[in-house]
């Protein structure tokens, strides 16, 4: 069921009434880093319409019982229509339009009420005429700033959460909830680019997101649904419960025929990918292939996150490894820690090394504590010249045979510089601040080269199953992100094709050409396939070297793009803003960055917050379920707005 026809079924049954307060709060959606948002309009809240006739409504208020505890009176200074609580004196709006309904509200939950009377301030009556809407507004929230109070800055619950009042406000939660969804609509109405879904998984519910760069060229999200994981049911089930909401989602925003790619973002990369709901993704792209969508990507895309864990998972398994393999490193520091003479002799040993001019580690006397880390290992291999000489001048070191032969020692301090490379590319890629994808292309290449070397330095050895499932499963990602990677760095006005020539002469050598090959033709499926609906007839390709190939007498596009001399290499340059400019020259491969630049590589939950609260508000048995979704929506879209 879409959304219009969801809430036209709870209106139909729950009309609905004015909010509870005067104060209107307009809320300005400051775009925050790389104008990432959900809703970009000022919002006030909304004061529910009334169809009924005036004279109806002084009937109706005539056969309220609200007015048997409210004292409806004229303010001297403002001439409006004020409400006060016959039981604790708050003030509400009491004009006609208003209603009766945030008047009950306040009555089922008024403590004077329910304490008959009782309280600090039980004897002090209110002056009319005194500060009427401050009290208003301080003493009775509207929706919007009702959900703020629900809520700390970290996203936590705080002390104003009562499932109770929230379920009281349902109709008005809702109402706000499809006003939202609505001016979605509006703005995706008025979008001429294709868009990139995120399907994320948290613990207990699912965000659906939409990446893309808008008519002004700024990279834009928004969040298009929530959804409940239901606890008590299979795995399975939740899935086609997804598959289902994705649909409707994407059908009521009549966002089903314009996507170019699907990510499936989880706790890991490959947590999308794996399991009994292999179906229901398949099912997913399906049906969106069905809609004539073309999908040049369509899987897990790495994040800051997915490489920071990845890098964290290697370095822990690698010094693993590394002890395991070279096990005399181990024995040779357990016996230099073992009795002060080994401490003293192997002093000695260091002393004699340093007085030959030989390299040897300069740190504290004993070259490790604790031997888990890979910087240890690093450690250790720098005493390589010390324990050779602590063999020569210790007799009983030199009986035990537990010291590495000179060649061992070599093999393990070129290891241990290979993968300790690998990691600080790794680093490197994690602290890099770009969010394009133009950007990533050099950071994956050199991580990408380094675990190659790493592989064939190692290839000798006999790898243990955890530490060689983790690199074919690293190698295996990373190779999944090289087509849209290339596409993008050609797209960037400052390498064009030359990039991807140099690195893969770097990683491929003699098979660079035919890896470069496959490259360049996906490329060109991509370009044509984005020539063909802009009606272009002189497309013009790349050949196998990556170089311009005339299709037609006339020069094309793509030719004109790749023959022009490339933008000065700066760090600062915005490609955004270097294809807004271009567009009108090459259209077509403007489309083209406008779906690759869009996709989220670097990518960030749209929450930013505990996701242990937000499954206990979808689990919170007191909350009506409607009404779930609704407010994790409205909150996340606050927040954007208060950025």
């Amino acid at each position: 069921m879409s959304w219009s026809l969801f809430m036209n079924k709870i209106l139909a049954t729950h009309k609905p009434h004015a909010q509870e307060t005067i104060e209107e709060s307009e809320v300005n959606g400051n775009q925050a880093g790389n104008n990432m948002e959900m809703i970009d309009m000022n919002h006030q809240d909304l004061v529910g319409n009334s169809s009924s006739s005036s004279v109806g409504n002084k009937q109706r208020k005539k056969q309220s019982k609200v007015w048997e505890e409210m004292t409806k009176f004229t303010g001297e200074e403002d001439g409006r229509d004020w409400a006060r609580c016959n039981h604790c004196q708050k003030l509400f709006d009491g004009s006609s339009k208003k209603g009766t309904t945030h008047l009950n509200n306040h009555l089922q939950r008024c403590p004077r009420k329910r304490n008959n009377g009782a309280g600090d301030n039980a004897d002090k009556p209110m002056d009319q005429t005194t500060n009427l809407t401050s009290s208003v507004a301080i003493e009775e929230k509207s929706v919007t700033d009702l959900i703020k109070s629900c809520f700390d800055e970290r996203g936590r619950l705080t002390e104003c959460w009562d499932p109770s009042v929230l379920n009281s406000r349902r109709v008005e939660i809702l109402q706000i909830y499809e006003e939202q969804k609505e001016e979605l609509r509006r703005v995706f109405s008025q979008l001429t680019c294709r868009f990139s879904l995120v399907i994320e998984l948290y613990f207990g519910y699912y965000v659906l997101s939409i990446y893309y760069i808008d008519n002004s060229w700024e990279r834009k999200m928004k969040i298009i649904s929530i959804c409940a994981t239901n606890k008590d049911e299979e795995l399975h089930h939740n899935y086609q419960n997804l598959v289902k909401i994705l649909k409707e989602s994407c059908s009521d925003l009549k966002k089903d025929r314009n996507i170019c790619s699907i990510v499936y973002h989880g706790r890991t990369t490959s947590h999308f990918v794996k399991g009994d709901h292999e179906d229901s993704i398949g099912e997913i792209n399906s049906w969106f292939n069905h809609r004539g969508n073309s999908l040049p990507y369509v899987g897990c895309l790495f994040s800051v996150k997915i490489v920071y864990l990845f890098c964290s998972e290697f370095e822990k398994n690698w010094a693993e490894w590394l002890w395991r393999t070279f096990g005399g490193l181990r024995k040779c520091i357990h016996y230099v820690n073992s009795t002060y003479i080994c401490m003293r002799n192997f002093q000695i040993a260091v002393d004699n090394v340093k007085s030959m001019g030989k390299k040897v580690k300069i740190s504290d006397l004993f070259p490790i504590l604790f031997d888990k880390d890979i910087s240890d290992v690093g450690d250790a291999v720098g005493y390589k010249e010390a324990f050779l000489e602590l063999e020569r001048i210790d007799s009983d070191f030199k009986s035990r045979s537990i010291n590495l032969t000179e060649e061992q020692w070599d093999e393990a301090t070129v290891i241990y510089q290979h993968s300790t490379e690998l990691l600080d590319s790794f680093k490197s890629w994690v602290e890099s601040k770009y969010t394009t994808l133009n950007q990533h292309f050099p950071k994956f290449c050199d991580v990408y080269m380094k675990l190659l070397s790493l592989r064939q330095r190692t290839q000798s050895y006999h790898l243990d199953k955890e530490t060689s499932t983790l690199i074919e499963k690293l190698s295996s990602e990373l190779e999944k992100y090289n087509l849209v990677l290339v596409i993008a760095v050609i797209l960037d006005p400052r390498f064009k094709v030359d990039i991807v020539q140099l690195w893969y002469n770097k990683i491929y050598g003699r098979d660079a050409d035919r890896y470069l090959e496959k490259i360049i033709d996906d490329f060109n499926k991509y370009y044509e396939m984005l020539s063909s609906e802009s009606g272009n007839t002189t497309s013009s390709y790349l050949d196998t070297m990556g170089r311009p190939c005339k299709s037609s007498p006339k020069s094309s596009e793509l030719e004109r793009y790749l023959n022009d001399p490339k933008v000065p290499s700066v760090e600062e340059f915005d490609i955004l803003a270097w294809w807004r400019a271009y567009t009108p020259i090459f259209p077509t491969l403007a489309k083209m960055a406008r779906d690759i630049l869009a996709l989220p590589i670097y990518y960030f939950s749209p929450f930013h917050l505990n996701s242990y609260t937000d499954t206990c508000i979808f689990y919170c048995e007191d909350l009506d379920d409607d009404i779930k979704p609704a407010l994790l929506y409205l909150k996340k879209w606050l927040e954007s707005h208060e950025k």
